[in-house]
């Protein structure tokens, strides 16, 4: 396997790729409802934050999700309370 060991230059990369590769095609206006699995053509920004405060009152969880891995309703994962961050303190 030395191929995997190979080092070529910036240029030979590009030379090898840019042949793959092909040209975005022209962007059109879709209803939002037809948008589903479609990808934006800029990026997108909202005109106002919501909440428009820089806090959330809603409670949660964060977890690793390979502490998750394999859990379901009837084989639920046990997780240890490693942490606490009070409404407003984070």
């Amino acid at each position: 396997m030395p191929e995997l060991f190979t080092v070529v230059t910036i240029d030979q990369a590009l030379d090898r790729l840019l042949p793959y590769l092909a040209p975005l095609r022209r962007s059109e206006h879709v209803a939002v409802l037809d948008a589903l699995g479609r990808s934006p053509a800029e990026a997108l920004c909202a005109p106002v934050d919501l909440p428009t405060f820089a806090r959330s009152a809603m409670d949660g969880f964060a977890v690793r999700a390979a502490d998750t891995y394999g859990a379901s309703e009837s084989l639920p994962a046990y997780l240890a309370l490693v942490g606490e961050v009070a409404m407003g303190r984070a």
